[in-house]
């Protein structure tokens, strides 16, 4: 557990976000995210928008994100990734981070926030999908996906292959992520949407429902590349 010696300016910043975020707070969003599975310490239920003006009256700051992190509140912790500074944000710290994850939209709001401008995510994209943990598998095909034209041929060919050999999961959102992917890695070049294609066609034949899904995703979004 982290613990920060007391500031009282960012105290104070800390005091005026949590009255901001109750301000803000929308019941019925929190209770119908629960019943979805979406589960949090604390849920005030405010909207993406309004949490993003709210961290917008704030200068970036890394003690000020990693104490808005560390109080395990969905507002806070979405907060936290915009506040973060790239340059005080090291791998180190990133891999702790992403090793906390255990709800896709956190994964989702850090990926696009904070770890796609970070000037090592090829390299955090490669070691997360080579974890044996879910989450952190979840946030390595997240990421790729949103910083697939920015990765090397090798990487790409790393990141295809652990996806394959990861289709045989029962979890959503791993093989909703692996789909996701595929479907950015589609639109590179030719040649990986042939490597693609070829594993689709084996997986396509199995009875895994999470083959099915990423065959099926993956094909529509070629159709539809096609089409363009």
């Amino acid at each position: 557990m982290d613990f920060y010696l007391s500031n009282m300016e960012l105290d104070a910043q800390i005091s005026e976000i949590r009255r901001k975020i109750r301000l803000s707070m929308n019941g019925v969003v929190s209770d119908q995210m629960k019943m979805n599975g979406i589960v949090y310490k604390h849920n005030y239920g405010v909207s993406i928008p309004r949490i993003k003006e709210i961290a917008g009256e704030y200068v970036p700051n890394h003690d000020l994100a990693q104490r808005l992190w560390m109080l395990k509140i969905r507002e806070t912790m979405i907060i936290s990734t915009l506040l973060q500074p790239v340059e005080k944000f090291p791998c180190e710290l990133a891999l702790k981070r992403i090793d906390e994850l255990d709800q896709i939209e956190i994964v989702e709001q850090i990926c696009m926030n904070l770890l796609c401008k970070l000037p090592y995510a090829n390299n955090l994209c490669v070691e997360c999908v080579r974890s044996e943990k879910m989450w952190v598998q979840i946030t390595g095909f997240i990421l790729a996906a949103r910083v697939y034209n920015q990765l090397n041929s090798t990487e790409i060919h790393i990141i295809i292959e652990k996806a394959f050999e990861s289709t045989t999961t029962t979890e959503f959102h791993l093989y909703k992520a692996i789909a996701l992917c595929f479907g950015r890695f589609c639109r590179i070049n030719a040649q990986t949407v042939k490597l693609i294609e070829e594993g689709l066609d084996m997986i396509s034949q199995k009875d895994s429902m999470a083959q099915q899904y990423i065959a099926g995703a993956v094909k529509q979004e070629i159709l539809f590349l096609n089409n363009l």
